[in-house]
């Protein structure tokens, strides 16, 4: 029966893409790209955001609905903005240059598909660099079967922040000089290892240990040296406050939507129970403290106590002390203060929760028909990152075939971790190492560490040129980037 729900949760998105049926609603909504300024620590800078006409941050939607959403371009730039975990026709990816044309400014774009998921998704620019500009917003879809649906729901989206414009940034790091005061691309692995433990013992905001001495400039985990990191736009020093009722149950929706940087999150005085990953939903897990990757989302409730007070739900970026974050408040309590910076460091993202995650739906016993291995390497020095030794856009299509049942093994031959995105499908880990995996989460996003090796398979159930990359947006832009091509079946 598990198995026949996963087929049929997607039956009608198939029959949408064998008859190329049109799902139209009455009033396509309005998505409006558009410039934004934020306040940044005392310092103001002009971003993006993407909005609906009445305000409303990004796109909240209903299983069994029509997206019927016409794009407008408000900016002074050409974009596209793709679905993040969202299948869908392929014509609707929202890739520039390969599902679409740029959205040119003051243009626009009419998206149509019927949404199969519920779940926590994203939406974000796929054209250059935007992302780091934060051109991107949530993409939620309730479930009304869903037995969390009448909880409070919350989103969290992490962010990274620079004052510089992006292009400038990645230029300084293929010349190299926004790596001053870095190691070079050998790295120190026992370090690395070292601070590769479990994360577990994180029990409070204050998080002492000695076990978590490590040099913050490790090239290995941040490129990128940023101002600021935010939460749904604001930094810890104005942070939004959220009203929560005492005794109540709230979803919290995680998004990790920074260029960049991955994410301890440090639920603080509370104990949360992760319910769903990149919007699938996973057998409860419980915790203080989860690991998020760029691209990646985790649902967690956590109930308030009887008490009530405030709550502070933190970022702590991976080898950083610096941190962002909200904070959930009952009536009546005192707002505290959280500082942008911690006491502490926290150690590199590790295995630790992929190993404890289970899917409550993976994917049915079939055999795999086709096996593709994936070599992650890059060069520092220069500043180029490539796939099976190719940089985008000179890259030869990984081909498959509609239906088929498909392995990608991942080696990551670099110092770097990699959290690779597959557009249009999802897939469940099966192999970390050496070690198999059964019924392991389901992903659209897999983070694979340094020198370790990653196995997930996926039916490649939807056919057309599909991206798969790194989100790390400036690996991304460096050439980590390939396209998948599903060829349909002729008869």
């Amino acid at each position: 029966m598990q198995n026949m729900r996963h087929s049929l949760k997607y039956l009608s998105l198939s029959l949408l893409l064998i008859s190329q049926i049109s799902f139209a609603a009455s009033t396509p909504i309005i998505l409006e790209i558009k410039d934004k300024t934020i306040n940044v620590d005392g310092k103001s800078k002009v971003v993006y955001t993407i909005e609906q006409p009445d305000g409303t941050w990004g796109y909240y939607g209903t299983k069994g609905q029509d997206f019927n959403v016409i794009v407008k371009n408000e900016t002074d730039v050409p974009t596209g903005i793709h679905w993040h975990g969202l299948i869908l026709p392929n014509a609707m990816d929202g890739v520039p240059g390969v599902t679409q044309a740029a959205i040119l400014p003051g243009g626009e774009y009419h998206y149509e598909y019927p949404l199969v998921q519920a779940g926590t998704y994203w939406m974000h620019s796929h054209m250059g660099l935007q992302i780091q500009d934060l051109m991107e917003a949530p993409f939620i879809i309730s479930d009304p079967n869903d037995p969390y649906n009448k909880d409070q729901q919350v989103v969290i989206m992490f962010q990274d922040f620079t004052f510089k414009n992006p292009e400038t940034v990645f230029k300084d790091l293929q010349s190299g000089t926004a790596m001053a005061g870095m190691n070079n691309m050998s790295g120190d692995m026992q370090n690395m290892n070292a601070m590769s433990q479990d994360h577990s013992s994180m029990q409070n905001m204050n998080m002492s240990s000695s076990s978590m001495n490590m040099d913050d400039s490790k090239p290995d985990l941040n490129d990128v040296q940023y101002d600021a990191f935010l939460t749904n736009y604001q930094t810890l020093q104005n942070p939004e406050i959220v009203k929560v009722q005492a005794s109540k149950t709230v979803r919290l929706r995680f998004i990790d939507g920074s260029a960049g940087s991955n994410y301890w999150i440090n639920l603080g005085g509370l104990t949360g129970e992760a319910i769903a990953f990149d919007g699938e939903n996973i057998k409860p897990l419980s915790g203080k403290t989860f690991q998020l990757a760029l691209g990646q989302r985790i649902d967690i409730l956590v109930t308030i106590p009887k008490s009530g007070g405030a709550f502070p739900i933190l970022g702590q970026v991976e080898g950083l002390t610096q941190q962002t974050g909200l904070i959930l408040v009952t009536p009546g309590a005192t707002v505290p203060k959280i500082s942008e910076t911690a006491q502490n460091a926290v150690p590199a993202l590790n295995y630790q929760q992929e190993l404890k995650m289970k899917s409550e739906n993976p994917l049915p016993s079939k055999p795999i028909q086709q096996v593709v291995t994936l070599n992650l390497s890059g060069n520092m020095q220069k500043y180029i990152w490539m796939i099976n030794g190719q940089a985008w856009p000179n890259v030869t299509p990984i081909q498959l075939k509609e239906g088929e049942r498909v392995e990608f093994i991942f080696n990551n031959e670099s110092n770097m971790a990699h959290p690779m995105h597959l557009h249009g499908h999802f897939f469940e880990l099966v192999g970390i190492n050496q070690k198999s995996i059964t019924d392991g989460a389901l992903h659209d996003t897999i983070l694979v560490l340094p020198h370790t090796q990653v196995k997930v398979i996926f039916d490649a159930d939807y056919s057309g040129k599909w991206m798969l990359h790194c989100h790390m947006a400036y690996h991304q832009e460096a050439g980590m980037m390939t396209i998948v091509e599903i060829n349909p079946v002729t008869q």
